[in-house]
């Protein structure tokens, strides 16, 4: 069975492309949101198995969002990602409680798996 993802992303073309990405690689889309009331919704309806968190979202902070997420169930697994590849460090990204941050142009190589094992 396949990891379930929800990509949240403000960006809609960025949502599409990173999907395909995702899939190709033998995760399943389960859902996607542009903003923090969609992602929460869609956390809550969906289910998913680890979420792909964009931390500069057009009108909520990422890691503000994280928060609320981990609220909602701590064993979620959130990988950070932004374009900005200095928005935020590993070390950082796990300090607040995601799993990781990848750089949205180092996500074809990265190993994601080792982000979204539960």
């Amino acid at each position: 069975m396949a990891t379930s993802i929800l990509v949240v992303d403000d960006d809609s073309s960025f949502r599409e492309a990173v999907s395909e990405l995702l899939r190709v690689r033998g995760f399943e889309i389960v859902g996607h949101a542009a903003d923090r009331n969609d992602a929460v919704a869609a956390v809550q309806m969906l289910d998913p198995d680890a979420v792909l968190l964009d931390i500069h979202l057009a009108v909520t902070n990422g890691f503000d969002l994280l928060r609320e997420l981990m609220r909602l169930d701590d064993r979620l697994p959130v990988l950070l990602t932004s374009s900005d590849s200095g928005a935020a460090s590993q070390s950082l990204a796990i300090e607040r409680g995601a799993v990781g941050f990848v750089p949205k142009g180092e996500l074809a190589d990265a190993d994601l798996y080792r982000y979204f094992a539960r």
